[in-house]
Order: structure tokens, then sequence, then C-alpha cells
């Protein structure tokens, strides 16, 4: 009869243990997927994010439907933040990365960086680049809300 219990449990923890891990990473995998909107100057428009592709279409950008690759991801402080490499961007778009940070759960409200080059990104905070005249180094900033809300 011990035998058997034991049995019996050792299964309902393999079976227990099996499901939680596979939760885990589920949440982990899914991809972020967001529609975002502003109404600034030169964000007025839309961003959206799919499972595989991105687009930002506003005043003076247009990123159409594009794939991306996932260059930081971190949604579990206390402002989610996922940072976008987007692939094969157009001129028209001028932009390669786009970060994400959210800054109000109870609104909905994200900050969208968005940087015409990976190098732009990388050296985003030493002193006098952003601040630059020159055009490779301009990033773009914008508060959004999601759409979902």
């Amino acid at each position: 009869m011990t035998r058997l219990w034991a049995l019996r449990a050792a299964v309902w923890a393999t079976c227990t243990l099996s499901l939680v891990a596979d939760a885990a990473v589920s949440v982990k995998d899914t991809p972020f997927t967001g529609s975002f909107g502003s109404d600034g100057r030169a964000c007025n428009g839309g961003l959206h994010v799919r499972s595989k592709t991105l687009e930002w279409i506003s005043t003076y950008r247009i990123c159409k439907p594009g794939s991306y690759r996932l260059v930081e991801k971190d949604l579990s402080g206390r402002y989610p933040r996922i940072v976008f490499r987007i692939k094969n961007h157009s001129r028209q778009c001028g932009l390669e990365v786009v970060e994400l940070m959210q800054v109000d759960l109870r609104f909905g409200q994200w900050h969208a960086n968005a940087y015409p080059s990976m190098e732009a990104y990388e050296k985003r905070d030493q002193p006098g680049w952003i601040d630059s005249e020159a055009p490779d180094r301009q990033a773009l900033s914008c508060v959004m809300f999601e759409n979902e809300r």
C-alpha cells in the first residue's frame, strides 16, 4: 500500500511540474504584441507590434509592416521595456531600432523612442549624441497610449 501511494505521489508531482514548466515556457515565449497611438505633431499616427512584424505610421515616418528581431526584453519590472530592431527597413521609414517602455500602467501609457541605426541606439546616452543636428543621430521620441484600453 505504501509503495502504491508513493508511486501515485511521484506521478502527481511529475505531472504538476510538467504543467508548471509548460506554462512558464509558453508565457516566456509568447511574443509581445500591441497597438499604440499618439496625437502629437511629429508622432501623430500608430505603432503596431504584431507577433512577426512591426509597423509605425506617423507624420514624418512611414514604416510599413516589416519583420524584426528582439534586442532587449524585460517585461517583469515596474516599467516593462522592449527593444526591436527592424530588419530591412525602407529609406522612407528611416528607423532601425524602436524602444518601448511602459510609464503608466493604469492608463496604458508608453514611451516610444526610435533610432535611425543600431549605433544611434547604443550611443543614445553619450553626451552630445542625441542632441546633434546630424540626421544619423536624431531620435524620434513619442508618448503613446495602448489602443485596446
